[in-house]
């Protein structure tokens, strides 16, 4: 199997270093292909937020998901 994308929540918001609301997100799991060209799911954790999980994932590219996440964790504080 080939891991395709990755499986990530909103969990809440932040400020960013110029006061912008910026989401923050999830990773709870990715999506791989099998040689039959069917998709697999594969759940890592189950989100934990504020009012509950309303059960909505979004699906990201192996590649756009690295560049956000790279630009997400220069402006968390830890």
């Amino acid at each position: 199997m080939k891991k395709i994308k990755n499986i990530s929540v909103i969990t809440g918001t932040y400020k960013n270093k110029e006061g912008q609301e910026k989401k923050r997100y999830q990773n709870i799991g990715s999506v791989f292909v099998d040689d039959n060209d069917n998709l697999k799911i594969k759940i890592d954790s189950t989100p934990i937020m504020d009012g509950g999980w309303n059960g909505w994932a979004n699906c990201y590219d192996l590649e756009e998901k690295t560049n956000k996440q790279e630009d997400r964790h220069d402006d968390i504080p830890f």
